[in-house]
């Protein structure tokens, strides 16, 4: 229990409502979470697998849920009915990190749950669900409604209506809103980080919203029906339509690829989805490093599409048509390491489906068309820190959306640039202090490379402070800041950041007032390029209408986390691609309409504002993320 501002005190009362003494074992809501570890001294399975148990008390034709998550090790999870029947499940839609099982109870009785690891001998913390919430309605919600004075309110200000449901893994959900009497808005928020947003379905009908989505989770579903801009009001349908749970049991499981032995598949409607909508199977290796290996893949009912990842989720390489041909795609690989490789199986183009076979067979040594892992131009890896502040403690006047901004910019370099998790810093709010920030730098300083590619992206105030005499490169006697949790932290001061960083392309992205300012410092050495949110005497605005602390950081979510910015479709973005996609997003999308078309900053260095790229010893075609 808590309150909605800081220091609200006060009497309250709870009531918290348990079910019925009469409700069944496995009720709609009859969740438990269990958080353990894996440990030596555990006891452990015949392969030497540390293993921790669980029983719970099911009912015949009850579903339940399991869902076991860890970040340490590769879960693996078994489920023993009362028959001594055994269903497992390794990595859930391929997902390392996620093992589950969704079962129909076949009896009435006791059930174990075991607790375990793919490989021997790992150990840390995991967390553990069982979900008896039994079956669940599907079908159409229909409701009208009217967002009108006196409704709850957005921290925008916009009017919002809310409706709830219950989600199971592998459903297929609709969100269709529409309204005559204003410009609509819709949002599915779910458990964990799930958030789904839309405002013009199609980008003619203001008063159309519309979200699809793939549920991941067995959760409580928020549907939030509100307005582009606070304050509109009127009247409007809201439909969700719940498809059925169309993946069946094991469907979105891994399977495992065999040398020399050929295996087959088929990608059809309840598969997992890439980002960008094609159908998906997942397919396991094991390599040991120098290892080289072919993998194809063939069909005559689709064009196929092979990906295949390292242990570490990085991706190795992808191939569309082999040798011209839109029936087969091949992968030649020498391993960078030993471990467990994953291998995509899925098709060109979004919609495509059908059956498949596939191959994994020895090469003996390389056959040189691949390197190492390829992720940034020059075929080393992509590391960044990543800084928002959103509560600045009373030090500055607090802002909307730019602590987020942070998070779902390392997100988008990890989920369209290459970047793997473990290789970015993410400091928000109070711990994006000066100190901080010197001990990321002097950490990644230790850590990248001169084939890496390194990113710095900042969402937060930005100020002008006057700086004793001119300098040739910058004279206006002033000197651009970053305002962080407890200090600023000047231009100057920032250059010298980078000299810790030795990599081929040091990127820095400024979301902030007057952070074109930046680019006559930092971006003078060679190896940098810097893209700010606005020129050096001109404040910038938060991208409200996104739900955005910036308009650059938002496209580059779009451009990178969608990989929107590769508009030549080859799986990569140059420095061109990038600057020109952000350039015709503020040139589309940054306006205020009437005479100006432009947004107006205000305060006393008022402007338009506008996008500042500076590529500076990089050249346009240069590769930044793969």
């Amino acid at each position: 229990m808590t309150s909605y501002e800081d220091g609200l005190t006060g009497a309250y009362s709870v009531d918290i409502i348990v079910g019925g003494a009469a409700a069944d074992v496995g009720a709609a809501g009859d969740l438990r979470r269990e958080s353990g570890t894996l440990d030596q001294g555990d006891e452990t399975l015949n392969g030497g697998e540390y293993v921790d148990y669980y029983t719970f008390a099911g009912r015949r034709g009850k579903e339940v849920i399991v869902d076991l998550r860890s970040a340490d090790f590769d879960p693996y999870l078994i489920l023993i009915d009362p028959d001594e029947e055994q269903q497992d499940n390794d990595d859930y839609e391929g997902d390392v990190s996620r093992s589950l099982i969704r079962y129909e109870l076949p009896a009435d009785g006791e059930y174990q749950v075991f607790v375990t690891s793919y490989a021997a001998d790992e150990v840390g913390v995991y967390d553990l669900s069982i979900d008896q919430g039994g079956a669940v309605d599907q079908g159409t919600i229909s409701e009208r409604g009217a967002l009108a004075s006196g409704d709850e309110t957005l921290r925008t200000g916009e009017y919002v209506d809310e409706y709830t449901f219950e989600g199971r893994p592998g459903e297929r959900v609709v969100v269709d809103l529409s309204s005559s009497g204003f410009d609509t808005y819709v949002m599915l928020v779910g458990p964990g980080e799930f958030r789904e947003e839309n405002d013009d379905w199609d980008d003619t009908d203001v008063g159309h919203s519309v979200i699809e989505a793939d549920l991941a989770d067995a959760g409580t579903y928020q549907v939030l029906v509100t307005s582009f801009e606070a304050g509109e009001t009127g009247a409007y349908a809201l439909r969700i339509d719940r498809g059925e749970v169309t993946a069946s049991v094991g469907q979105r499981d891994v399977q495992t690829l065999e040398l020399r032995r050929p295996a087959s598949g088929s990608l059809e409607s309840g598969d997992g989805e890439l980002d960008s909508g094609e159908f998906r199977d997942t397919w396991v290796f094991n390599g040991q490093a120098g290892q080289s290996f072919s993998v194809e893949m063939s069909s005559d009912d689709f064009d196929p599409y092979l990906i295949l990842l390292s242990p570490d989720g990085d991706v190795i390489d992808e191939n569309d048509d082999f040798d011209g041909r839109t029936d087969l795609s091949r992968i030649d690989a020498t391993l960078p390491q030993a471990g467990r490789y994953r291998v995509i199986a899925t098709s060109y183009a979004v919609g495509e489906s059908g059956g498949y076979g596939l191959a994994l067979s020895s090469t003996g040594t390389s056959t040189g068309r691949m390197a190492a892992p390829a992720m940034s131009g020059a075929g080393g890896n992509v590391y960044g820190i990543f800084v928002g502040i959103s509560d600045y403690g009373g030090r500055a006047s607090d802002l909307s959306y730019t602590a987020d901004d942070a998070v779902r910019a390392a997100d988008a370099l990890r989920q369209g640039g290459g970047m793997n998790a473990k290789n970015a810093i993410v400091l928000t709010d109070s711990e994006a202090t000066v100190d901080n920030m010197r001990a990321a730098f002097q950490d990644m300083g230790r850590r990248v490379g001169p084939d890496d590619t390194f990113v710095f992206f900042y969402s937060g105030h930005g100020s002008r402070v006057p700086r004793d005499g001119a300098e040739r490169s910058d004279p206006d006697a002033l000197d651009e800041t970053i305002e962080l949790y407890d200090d600023a932290i000047t231009d100057n001061e920032t250059s010298d950041l980078f000299t810790l960083i030795d990599a081929q392309v040091s990127l820095l992205i400024l979301d902030s007032c007057f952070s074109g300012g930046f680019s006559k410092d930092v971006i003078s050495v060679p190896g940098r390029m810097g893209f700010f949110s606005s020129e050096e005497d001109v404040t910038s605005q938060v991208a409200s209408k996104f739900r955005a602390g910036g308009y650059l950081a938002q496209f580059l979510f779009d451009g990178v986390g969608d990989r929107l910015a590769d508009a030549d479709g080859d799986n990569a973005i140059s420095a061109i691609e990038l600057s020109q996609y952000i350039h015709e997003r503020y040139r589309t999308d940054v306006k205020s309409g009437g005479v100006n078309d432009f947004v107006r900053t205000g305060g006393p260095q008022s402007g338009f504002q506008h996008f500042v790229a500076d590529r500076g010893s990089i050249g346009p075609n240069d590769i930044i993320f793969r």
